[in-house]
């Protein structure tokens, strides 16, 4: 089985509190939070500006530079990054900026919530150029209901996550239902560097009810050239396959699947890293998933990529 690196196009930003811009502050030093350990990203630690209300305008995030997996001094941090926050007369966070340490622009979160509430109902969240990549929609109670992930071009939709819509669907559709599931894969772009092309993976829960049992796991990603000849993975990923049985199955399924009427992100394909130099070219793509107790595969749309030349 080819091993997939996990990319999911973005991950949610935390939406939190702010106050407008004009806000003074309480302590010129702010609130000092050293973390027990770095997380994931490598932050150790974040100081929080509040206005005369309590509501949090300005969070600076740090990081480590000591590099020890533990707890550190305020003498040993240095600035990852910062988010400003802005509230409405409802105290509706409606906008997060986030920026690097030398304050340039990285991506904004702009909000809208339910009339007369500082409840969201729609987040948006753009790069610095103002391109939307992602879109999400919440619940009564603020909770996430439904993310969208977009391509490059901040339109074509390339992934669902969540309860699945009525009313919008994702760019290239889905491959065929296969026992009450269905794959889409999208790239986020269709034309592109190697090392440029991403791919992003969903599965739909149609009507499979006993979808807790279910596993899943990718089988086989399948490239072809424009003569239709296979494209070999790259040897270090075909080495790291897992035993299968005899069904086709790995022996340690993935993931769950998602429950019925959601959508569920999977782990994602990167060209430039699960393949060697491609030669400029068109070139068709498509993935199988195995599902655990079930005889066959289910398969996904097939998607087409032109890989351009490095300059």
């Amino acid at each position: 089985m080819l091993k997939l690196k996990y990319t999911l196009p973005l991950l949610t930003t935390l939406i939190l509190p702010s106050i407008f811009a004009t806000a003074q502050e309480n302590d010129a030093k702010g609130e000092l939070h050293l973390y027990n350990r770095p997380t994931q990203i490598g932050t150790a630690a974040n100081r929080e500006f509040t206005d005369d209300k309590r509501r949090i305008y300005k969070i600076i995030y740090y990081t480590s530079l000591t590099g020890l997996e533990a707890a550190v001094r305020e003498d040993q941090l240095r600035v990852q990054s910062i988010s400003k926050f802005t509230y409405d007369d409802n105290n509706c966070q409606i906008k997060q900026e986030t920026f690097s340490a030398e304050m340039k622009l990285l991506r904004v979160n702009d909000v809208k919530c339910f009339e007369g509430t500082s409840t969201p109902s729609l987040t948006i969240s753009s790069d610095a150029r103002g391109v939307k990549q992602m879109e999400t929609r919440h619940s009564t109670s603020g909770s996430t209901k439904t993310s969208f992930y977009f391509a490059d071009d901040g339109k074509k939709i390339t992934g669902i996550n969540g309860q699945l819509p009525t009313d919008i669907d994702l760019t290239n559709g889905w491959g065929e239902e296969f026992s009450g599931f269905a794959c889409s894969i999208a790239a986020n772009r269709e034309r592109g560097r190697q090392q440029d092309l991403q791919i992003h993976v969903t599965i739909k829960n149609l009507h499979q009810e006993k979808s807790y049992n279910v596993m899943i796991s990718p089988i086989d990603v399948e490239l072809k050239d424009s003569s239709g000849r296979f494209v070999a993975h790259r040897d270090s990923y075909e080495r790291t396959e897992p035993a299968k049985l005899r069904d086709g199955c790995p022996i340690y399924l993935d993931q769950g699947a998602p429950q019925i009427g959601h959508a569920q992100l999977q782990a994602g394909l990167e060209l430039g890293t699960n393949y060697d130099q491609l030669a400029p070219g068109k070139y068709s793509l498509r993935i199988s998933y195995c599902l655990s107790g079930v005889s066959g595969y289910l398969v996904s749309n097939t998607i087409f990529l032109h890989v351009e030349a490095d300059n």
